[in-house]
């Protein structure tokens, strides 16, 4: 009787403890709060991350939410202008940035990046390519539109530059808050051409037919994208990479890419 009674004891301690091993690891993952995993995003770069009648949709998002379901946590995105998501994230205001970051060495410093994504990049113009673009370097002598603080911004800083030791005509850059603001200048006719990840470039040809069309072959088509986690945060990097691989193995991550149209070789699993 005694022996039976130890081992039901030991039954409720073993359930006990299995059903406190989530709460205890979010705890030691030192969130914002608990209980959510507090995440920012743009809100503004289809078809990572947009609003549907005020409601966020999109790669991201949907990723986001698997990761969030795999530790036990509610999902708590904060939408923030691109120049200021490293910033927060620095200044203890997110947990962790999911907005279509490019991985570079500049960032690689500031923060740690988690890779989930592999894209490239087109140059998108109106559609009929009237100036006939087809590398980076038709750009020189007209006006590209790049989303301050992104990647595209630097780009064509650098592009810029290329122009000059060419001896090309200047490249002038018009530099709006957020992506959609380069788009729409795109379509006034106030920029001749933006850069954009080829799934945005497709979303724009497809969400908008017969106004914008890309302008020659991909370019940086092993541009990685990011999570991410501010350094000296060990245990939830970890533990979004372990998500991540759980996401990967379950078939979810898969289903996400071909929701969004995105290539195969957008995988880096």
């Amino acid at each position: 009787m005694l022996a039976r009674r130890l081992s039901v004891m030991s039954a409720v301690l073993f359930v006990g403890a299995i059903s406190a091993m989530p709460a205890r690891a979010q705890t030691s993952l030192g969130l914002i709060d608990p209980a959510k995993l507090t995440w920012g995003n743009t809100g503004a770069f289809p078809p990572f991350e947009a609003l549907d009648n005020g409601k966020p949709i999109g790669f991201d998002i949907d990723l986001v939410d698997a990761l969030r379901a795999r530790l036990n946590l509610q999902s708590a995105p904060v939408m923030i202008d691109f120049k200021g998501l490293i910033p927060a994230l620095l200044g203890g205001r997110l947990d962790a940035i999911v907005s279509g970051v490019y991985i570079n060495p500049e960032r690689s410093q500031v923060i740690d990046l988690i890779p989930y994504l592999r894209i490239g990049d087109y140059i998108t113009v109106p559609k009929g390519n009237p100036l006939h673009l087809a590398k980076l370097l038709d750009l020189c002598g007209h006006k590209i539109a790049a989303a301050v603080g992104t990647i595209f911004e630097k780009q064509a800083q650098k592009l810029a530059a290329d122009c000059k030791t060419a001896g090309q005509p200047d490249l002038t850059i018009i530099s709006p808050p957020a992506t959609p603001a380069s788009v729409l200048m795109l379509k006034e006719g106030r920029a001749d051409a933006i850069i954009v990840p080829v799934p945005t470039a497709l979303e724009l040809m497809k969400g908008t037919p017969g106004v914008f069309e890309t302008a020659g072959e991909a370019i940086d088509n092993n541009t990685l994208l990011g999570i991410g986690v501010a350094k000296g945060r060990p245990a939830l990097k970890e533990a979004l990479e372990t998500a991540l691989k759980a996401v990967v193995a379950d078939g979810t991550y898969g289903k996400i890419i071909e929701k969004y149209g995105l290539p195969k070789s957008s995988s880096l699993f």
